[in-house]
């Protein structure tokens, strides 16, 4: 999810009417440094002006859904409303689904839920909202901790059920969303959002994006790395025979990578510097550009309009290059012996490793090219 001016908290609730009076509540992270954002839909009742097919017919009765960085399951005969990630039970008299994702930022999870509550209220978005559970430990389906708290409030007679899940490891906060033309089947309506709640996997950060693949680098060369923990590193694509290095290879990312580096002291990183890297950035990532000064952005005190990534605890990698031999020909070929450390983040939506070269103090991106081809 690109940002743009993030630190982001909210943007106005838009109100969007479906074709059986059921409303979709929409929260999205806002732009401008420091301060709540307002945008201001284009009615309060603005229709819908369509509605999409209804999700392809499948065994068993529920599909996996994608969206924001994350999966969840619904049920093969709910029909998706345009433009939104919620979708119409069969019989249009509810509505469930994901209103929107934010990241969690610089703030702790009570933070971010006080500041949501009290969005809600000052904006009178509910007729009258009541906190069902405060926040408390919660595990997503693929076993991520989070946070999770349930509000429910109603307007014009329309019961609006919600759960927030906020999972500081992703740097991400959830609402999902239930709503209701019948405000007696509370207990019916959280049963389903519930089941919907409980199938959520992430996607953002989930997988090793490194091992494995051929890079090209800032410089023009050429990083292949193979399944078998190989690599080879040529001056550029077009010359695999001259002048390039090969060796062995170690991936970590994750807090398995935070771990690794804190733990090769030679290099000085502690534990600590290595958070408070990762919070400096976790309003939004600059590739190449972003600095332990963007903390203090995150508090409002430097404007800023550059685009900015999301980055989380999970996108954090850190690459280590074991070389063991520099080809210069076919016929000479010397020890190498020496290793390199590469940390920085992975932004999928670039395809791209932004990373620090520790041992040089020098600065690489590498962009991902290709699976890299065995042999």
């Amino acid at each position: 999810m690109k940002y743009q001016n993030q630190i982001s908290v909210f943007k106005k609730t838009i109100w969007l009417s479906l074709a059986m009076t059921v409303s979709i509540c929409v929260l999205t992270a806002c732009s401008g440094p420091g301060k709540e954002a307002v945008d201001e839909a284009d009615g309060q009742n603005s229709p819908i002006a369509a509605v999409s097919e209804p999700l392809p017919e499948k065994k068993p009765d529920m599909i996996a859904y994608s969206a924001q960085g994350v999966v969840f399951d619904v049920q093969v005969d709910w029909t998706q409303a345009e433009g939104a990630d919620m979708f119409y039970t069969a019989d249009n008299d509810q509505v469930y689904g994901l209103n929107g994702a934010s990241s969690l930022g610089s703030y702790t999870p009570q933070d971010f839920l006080e500041q949501l509550k009290d969005f809600y209220q000052s904006e009178n978005e509910f007729d009258s909202l009541d906190v069902l559970s405060d926040l408390h430990a919660w595990e997503s389906a693929d076993g991520v901790p989070c946070q999770a708290a349930d509000l429910q409030g109603d307007r014009d007679s329309i019961l609006y059920c919600t759960k927030v899940v906020i999972a500081p490891q992703k740097n991400l906060v959830l609402t999902f969303c239930a709503q209701s033309s019948d405000s007696k089947d509370a207990a019916t309506v959280w049963d389903t959002l519930n089941m919907l709640c409980d199938s959520l996997r992430f996607e953002i950060g989930s997988q090793d994006y490194i091992t494995g693949n051929t890079f090209i680098c800032s410089d023009g060369s050429q990083l292949c790395l193979q399944d078998d923990q190989r690599f080879f590193y040529y001056r550029s694509e077009d010359d695999h025979e001259n002048q390039y290095y090969d060796g062995t290879y170690e991936v970590y990312y994750g807090q398995a990578a935070m771990d690794k580096v804190a733990s090769m002291t030679e290099y000085g990183l502690t534990e600590q510097e290595l958070e408070q890297i990762l919070l400096a950035n976790m309003n939004g990532y600059v590739p190449g550009e972003s600095t332990p000064m963007d903390y203090f952005y995150s508090m409002g005190d430097i404007e800023d309009t550059r685009t900015r990534y999301s980055i989380c605890r999970d996108t954090f990698y850190a690459v280590i290059l074991h070389n063991d031999h520099l080809v210069r020909s076919p016929e000479d070929i010397i020890e190498a012996g020496n290793s390199v450390l590469y940390l920085g983040f992975y932004i999928p939506e670039l395809n791209m490793a932004d990373l620090t070269n520790a041992n040089a103090l020098s600065y690489t991106q590498w962009t991902f090219q290709k699976k890299t081809e065995a042999g």
